[in-house]
């Protein structure tokens, strides 16, 4: 087989995992270890085994960020393969770019219709309770499925730069 069918394939089977990645989320409002354990083993075990160390230390904080209830658990395993297979600063550009160019519209399309003020007492209620972050409970009742934004940018990547 020619490195360029190699290459393809390689190709064809990431954006299969990260499309069943956004379907299964989109669908469940949750991503499984079956789908995320193996890329992050896999993709992180080659990177480590490349003496890409600093890989320990994004997962590191992948996890302080699932601790402190910013992400889901799932979304954080995702990012850990996402990022242990696409471990380039052009690719954490790339992605940082586009998840905020595609938030910000959600952003607002999520609070259309309420007044400023409604937003701000709920800002300022937030902050006077000492409670900035959302709790564990909070952040499951809200069922949010955007894993499809976080798929989009390895899509764009694997396909345009990679």
């Amino acid at each position: 087989m020619s490195p360029h069918t190699m290459a393809l394939l390689a190709r064809l089977a990431i954006t299969a995992w990260l499309g069943a990645v956004a379907v299964w989320d989109w669908r469940t409002a949750l991503i499984p270890n079956w789908l995320t354990l193996p890329v992050m083993a896999v993709a992180g075990g080659l990177r480590l085994y490349q003496g890409r160390w600093y890989l320990l230390l994004v997962w590191a904080l992948l996890y302080l960020i699932w601790r402190v209830n910013i992400l889901g658990g799932g979304d954080a395993k995702f990012l850990m393969g996402l990022l242990a297979l696409f471990p380039t600063y052009e690719f954490a550009l790339l992605f940082c770019t586009m998840v905020l160019a595609i938030s910000i519209p959600l952003l607002v399309v999520r609070h259309w219709g309420k007044r400023p003020a409604e937003l701000l007492r709920a800002a300022i209620g937030r902050v006077g309770t000492g409670r900035l972050l959302p709790t564990r409970e909070e952040l499951e009742r809200r069922g949010q499925q955007y894993a499809w934004t976080f798929c989009l940018p390895g899509v764009v990547y694997l396909w345009w730069l990679w």
